[in-house]
């Protein structure tokens, strides 16, 4: 899979009145049918190694590999983070792994469709099964009915959604009274430029007044950026 880009605009009145909520920018990967997991994530405040969201925003979500894990504890809903049950295995699409009876991987091999990866699961209690990225950040845990014997499918798909909300763990499960939510689809290597309005919506397409380099830092020193 190529590298996918989202570059993401917050007008002036907007960009200050979700730093003064306090609340983060946060994207999600679709997989299979929904957006389960808070992919990534910035705050209204910058941290070390993870700047906070400001006037210009990109998020590079290139996915060329997997990896795949399960869980056996109870999922839910809302804000319930989860606790993986195995060992992360390195996974691509268009390949397969068997989680044998004992809940242990085995190495991945080609096998299926080329936008899939494949668990052939032996293991009792319906684990739920789980997407990393490559780095073993979460992407998407199945918080249905689990796994029955038999070959479960994960199909990794070019949607991601944005939103402002509440601070929650990169990591965890989305809430289910998201406010406001947008979704984008990209092509395989492609980019899209949208826009969150000081109206509170989103579109498509950079802002309608581009701001100076000028304008941008008098921004930042209303909204409390440091440079």
């Amino acid at each position: 899979m190529s590298s996918q880009q989202i570059i993401l605009y917050i007008e002036e009145q907007q960009l200050i009145a979700q730093k003064n909520n306090n609340y983060s920018l946060y994207l999600a990967k679709k997989v299979n049918n929904d957006f389960t997991v808070i992919w990534q994530s910035k705050g209204p405040i910058a941290t070390v190694n993870n700047p906070s969201y400001q006037y210009r925003n990109v998020f590079d979500v290139a996915t060329p590999s997997f990896m795949v894990n399960y869980t056996n504890d109870p999922v839910s809903s809302g804000d319930v983070t989860f606790t993986s049950g195995g060992k992360n295995l390195p996974i691509s699409t268009g390949q397969i792994t068997t989680l044998d009876a004992n809940g242990v991987f085995t190495p991945a091999k080609n096998g299926g469709v080329p936008s899939d990866v494949l668990i052939n699961n032996l293991l009792q209690g319906n684990p739920h099964q789980i997407l990393l990225d490559s780095n073993g950040n979460n992407i998407w845990v199945n918080r249905q009915s689990g796994m029955n014997i038999g070959t479960a499918t994960l199909t990794p798909k070019s949607q991601y959604q944005v939103w402002f909300g509440n601070i929650q763990e990169t990591g965890s499960l989305i809430a289910t009274n998201l406010s406001n939510p947008y979704v984008v689809t990209l092509q395989d290597g492609g980019s899209i430029t949208i826009t969150y309005t000081d109206s509170g919506t989103w579109v498509t397409g950079e802002p309608a007044k581009r701001l100076s380099a000028a304008e941008i830092k008098a921004l930042h020193a209303r909204a409390g950026i440091a440079a």
